[in-house]
Order: C-alpha cells, then sequence, then structure tokens
C-alpha cells in the first residue's frame, strides 16, 4: 500500500530526477567525486483495523522512543467483547472447579440426616426382629409376622447401606473424563479472553521503533480504515545516500565500501556504508552501445547514513568514492 504523497516527497521526486540527469551529461564522475541526494525510510505507522481517531499523543516534529504511545482509536466494541470473554473465562473456571470437588456441604449435610434417620429405623426394624422370633418360635405368634419383621430389618438395613454410599459418591469429584471436558472449555475460555484482550490493546497503538515525527495524515476525529497511515516516522538510522557512478567505475563499488558524503552547510563529511548497487543501468543511450554512447551508462549506488549524521531527506550532497579516499590518503 502507497503511503500518501506530500509535496517534501514531490520535490524530492524531483531533485533526484535532476540529478540522475547530471552523471548522464558527464558531470558526476570527475575526480572521483559523484552527485546524490539524501533519502529517507520512512516508517509509516497504521491502525491493524478501522476506527475512529480519538486522541493522537503526538505532534509533527517530536522525537518519540520506541513504545511511546503515538494514537488511539476508539474502544467501546473491543471493551464489550473483554467484559463478555472475562465473564465466560469466570464461568468456565468455576465449571473445572466443581468437577473437581464434591458435593456441598449442605447437601453433605442432607444426605447424612437421610443416613441417621436410616440407622433409627435399623434399630427399630432389629428390636421387632428380636421381639417377635422368640414368639414365633414357641408359636405364640403366627409364622407370617415372623416373617414380616425379618422383611421390616432387612429393608431398614438396605436403606442404611444405600444412605451411606449416597454420602461416599457424593464426596467423590466428577468423571476423569468429565473432567478433562472442563478443563479444555477452560483453557478456550482463556484463549478467548486473551484474543479480546489483544484486540482491546491494538487500539492504542505505540511505535515499535523510535525516531522523528515526520508526518501526520490524520487528526482527531476522523476515521481511519484499517491499513491506512495515520503518521510517519523517520528512525535516526533510516537516512541513505543514492548517487549514480559511470559504468567506467562500477569495479570499485561494492556492498560494504565506506564513501565520504559532503553537503553545503555541514561542518564535515560523514561517512556511510554502500549496501545497495544496481544491477542494471539507470540510463541508456536511445540506438545502440557503443564506445562513445556507453560512457552515458549510470549505475544507482545506495549508501547506509549512521545515526545523527545531521543531514535531511532531499538535501544534495556530493559523495566520494572508495578510489578518491584512498587517493586523498597516499598524497
Amino acid at each position: 500500500m502507497s503511503a500518501p504523497i506530500s509535496a517534501l516527497r514531490l520535490m524530492r521526486i524531483g531533485v533526484a530526477a535532476a540529478l540522475i540527469a547530471a552523471p548522464a551529461c558527464g558531470n558526476g564522475g570527475h575526480d572521483g567525486v559523484y552527485v546524490g541526494y539524501v533519502e529517507a525510510e520512512y516508517v509509516y505507522v497504521a491502525a491493524p483495523r478501522a476506527g475512529w481517531l480519538e486522541s493522537l499523543a503526538v505532534r509533527e516534529g517530536d522525537d518519540v522512543a520506541s513504545g511511546a504511545l503515538l494514537f488511539e482509536l476508539d474502544k467501546d466494541e473491543q471493551l464489550a467483547q473483554v467484559a463478555e470473554a472475562q465473564g465466560r473465562a469466570a464461568e468456565a473456571g468455576a465449571r473445572a472447579r466443581d468437577t473437581q470437588t464434591g458435593a456441598r456441604q449442605e447437601e453433605i449435610e442432607a444426605l447424612t440426616a437421610d443416613l441417621e434417620a436410616a440407622r433409627a429405623r435399623l434399630i427399630h426394624a432389629r428390636s421387632e426382629k428380636d421381639r417377635w422370633l422368640p414368639l414365633v418360635a414357641s408359636d405364640d405368634a403366627s409364622p407370617a409376622k415372623g416373617d414380616q419383621v425379618v422383611a421390616d430389618y432387612d429393608a431398614a438395613l438396605a436403606r442404611v447401606k444405600a444412605a451411606e454410599d449416597a454420602i461416599a459418591v457424593a464426596k467423590l469429584a466428577g468423571r476423569d473424563a468429565m473432567q478433562e471436558a472442563a478443563r479444555a472449555a477452560e483453557t478456550a475460555a482463556e484463549a478467548a479472553l486473551a484474543g479480546a484482550q489483544w484486540r482491546l490493546d491494538q487500539r492504542s497503538v505505540k511505535a515499535e521503533t523510535g525516531g522523528r515525527v515526520e508526518e501526520i495524515y490524520h487528526r482527531k476525529g476522523e476515521f481511519v480504515a484499517a491499513g491506512a497511515p495515520v503518521l510517519a516516522l523517520l528512525p535516526q538510522d533510516h537516512l541513505k545516500v543514492r548517487f549514480f557512478i559511470p559504468q567506467a567505475d562500477l569495479s570499485r563499488f561494492a556492498p560494504g565500501a565506506r564513501v565520504s558524503v559532503a553537503a553545503d552547510g555541514a561542518p564535515a563529511p560523514v561517512e556511510a556504508i554502500i549496501f545497495h548497487v544496481a544491477s542494471e543501468a539507470e540510463f541508456t543511450p536511445p540506438v545502440i552501445y557503443s564506445a562513445k554512447t556507453r560512457k552515458k551508462l549510470v549505475f544507482l549506488v545506495e549508501a547506509r547514513l549512521p545515526a545523527g549524521a545531521g543531514l535531511r531527506p532531499g538535501l544534495p550532497v556530493d559523495v566520494s568514492g572508495p578510489a578518491a579516499q584512498a587517493d586523498a590518503g597516499g598524497a
């Protein structure tokens, strides 16, 4: 996506065009000094998602550090999403904890009361059995009465066993599969919360690298499309020199070589390191190559300026090549 074109950038394009033409006319390679210009590699800071620009924390010309707040977009939707995700995460966590514990204390107490009642009935049934069975044995009571008291005793004993088992089961945690499902639901809810928080954090855009605020494209109250630059930063080490050399001097330039850059008004030349040499000519003769016309061939060379060089984008410069510096040192 192309950044907005300002009047300053249009001016730089014109300067570049003029300087490209200079060596093509034979003025760029005398005495190992080449004509060039300073160019900036801007960092265009965009909003990752669309929204209304609520605030700008910087102004043009400000120097900002990495991590500094640059601007904020509206957050109402994202705040609601975070609140919803927090609620779901809390619910999932409670369910996961619930599967790892038994019944509540109140439920245990109710089951214990049932057990005590069953034990009381068992005591009564045992007493009735002990009282009636001797009478049945002596024919003072009918055999049917004996069968009844024995059945009542067995039933009371079974109720006590059932009540004891109910309490034991109530104290157990959930089954392994149920606990695993609850933990998975809790993990998913926590991930959803993290995603909602990340989307909220993206509404506050911070500088990924330090630099000077060169231009602001949107103001408070404007709607910003996703991916549209809101401002441009110029890091201190994002300046480079672009200059052009004739094909006859091409063998002297290679990435890693050092050149000297001088500008009008600068107190002293600045050293730059070449990082790119074009593989194709920027200008070619209109008809054929010949011994006369091939002198017009020029190749683009780019050299990185150090941080704090004190040069500004668009500034014309004179570049001394590696050979010229060696000759000066020998003299």
